[in-house]
């Protein structure tokens, strides 16, 4: 059959296809049936869902990790106590040497000499003075008998005095040229390890001035030196009258080993000006193998538990150098607090101040909230719960 309207026939098909588009539309944009998520036409955004710790109080041991440097309790300069040459060195270079064991000996001829000498002059005063006495003896008897004038007994009285008086310096001179031998043989004035020689045979030395010969550090006890900056631990140890109660754990810088276990035996009596530390020094008793002077140690100290606030490290940001947290309010507006931090427990750090016990720590989504906004708190995973630690004064 022939068309009767084309133009009439495609207006209709136009007006179908358009109709099928709007409706399809329409189904599109309306809300699914069952779907929670939707809001309401002009209902407000949900909250950020943000993960809360609340701040706790608990009694924790402060604990303190400072690198320490260690130093000879004794540190001697071996100085010639006399002036010569040497004529042998008698040790090898960084050995562990004895108390009163020969180092160096200084050619003793010249000594030797000055002894003998001194012995003879000692020997001719006391002639002398043996001479003087006998004649001031005698003097006194004619003095009995008035064969004598006074003059005379006081002459040789004077004469015996001053006999008893060179033979008291002869003796005295005898002394010193022996001490002069003596010193003639350098010895170590105490046990420790020698480092190198300064002085080799046919050196001419003197006495007392110039560089040492060598140099003696002590092996044992050693001292470790270090400085504490935490506030609790500054407290207890201002309060303790006997710091030897203290016990400070020495590791192994790199590998973090335990090396000794040393008493504390120095606590100053102020604090280092421009840091606010307090320095302490740890003494060693026993030799370590491998521990010297001058070398660094990691320092632990641990104090006696004390009330403390504990967050989660985690939730601890900086700004421009200063630590703050954000804290979730009651009206769940999230508030910016700087604090100031103390050791850190594990994951768990010490607060000092700025929050108060309870506080709605924010732990998780912190890059998804500013200061002022409100949030929807929710407690965080039982991990990131503070847990006291149990340790005690070490």
């Amino acid at each position: 059959m022939p068309l009767s309207n084309p133009a009439s026939f495609t207006r209709s098909a136009l007006t179908v296809a358009l109709s099928l588009i709007t409706a399809a539309t329409i189904v599109g944009c309306q809300p699914a049936i069952g779907d929670a998520s939707a809001a309401p036409p002009g209902s407000p955004a949900p909250l950020p869902v943000v993960q809360v710790v609340a701040v706790q109080q608990r009694a924790v041991a402060p604990q303190f990790s400072q690198v320490g440097r260690v130093e000879a309790a004794h540190r001697v300069e071996i100085r010639p106590r006399v002036a010569g040459h040497i004529q042998a060195v008698l040790f090898r270079e960084g050995d562990v040497v004895r108390a009163g064991q020969p180092l160096f000996r200084i050619d003793p001829r010249p000594f030797d000499v000055a002894f003998e000498r001194a012995r003879a002059e000692l020997q001719l005063a006391r002639a002398k003075e043996t001479l003087a006495r006998s004649e001031a003896d005698r003097a006194q008897r004619l003095a009995s008998e008035k064969a004598i004038s006074t003059q005379e007994v006081e002459r040789r009285a004077a004469a015996h005095a001053e006999a008893l008086a060179l033979s008291a310096a002869a003796q005295a001179a005898v002394q010193s040229t022996a001490l002069d031998r003596e010193f003639a043989v350098i010895t170590a004035p105490a046990a420790g390890r020698i480092g190198r020689t300064l002085a080799t045979p046919g050196n001419y030395v003197v006495a007392g001035a110039g560089q040492p010969l060598a140099t003696l550090t002590a092996v044992a006890p050693l001292h470790v030196y270090f400085d504490v900056s935490d506030a609790v631990l500054i407290r207890q140890l201002a309060a303790e009258r006997k710091p030897g109660g203290w016990q400070a754990r020495i590791l192994d810088p790199q590998s973090g080993g335990p090396l000794a276990s040393a008493p504390v035996d120095f606590v100053d009596n102020e604090m280092v000006a421009g840091t606010g530390t307090l320095r302490m020094r740890a003494r060693i008793d026993q030799p370590v193998p491998g521990l010297m002077p001058g070398q660094f140690v990691r320092v632990q100290l641990s104090g006696q538990p004390a009330e403390s606030l504990l967050v989660p490290e985690k939730a601890v940001a900086t700004d421009q150098g200063q630590r703050f947290v954000l804290v979730v309010q009651p009206d769940q507006q999230v508030a910016h607090r700087a604090v100031q931090l103390g050791a850190l427990h594990g994951d768990q750090r010490v607060i000092t101040s700025g929050l108060q016990p309870g506080d709605q720590v924010v732990v998780s989504g912190l890059i998804k909230v500013r200061p002022g906004m409100k949030v929807q708190p929710q407690g965080a995973p039982a991990a990131d719960q503070a847990q006291a630690p149990t340790s005690t004064k070490s």
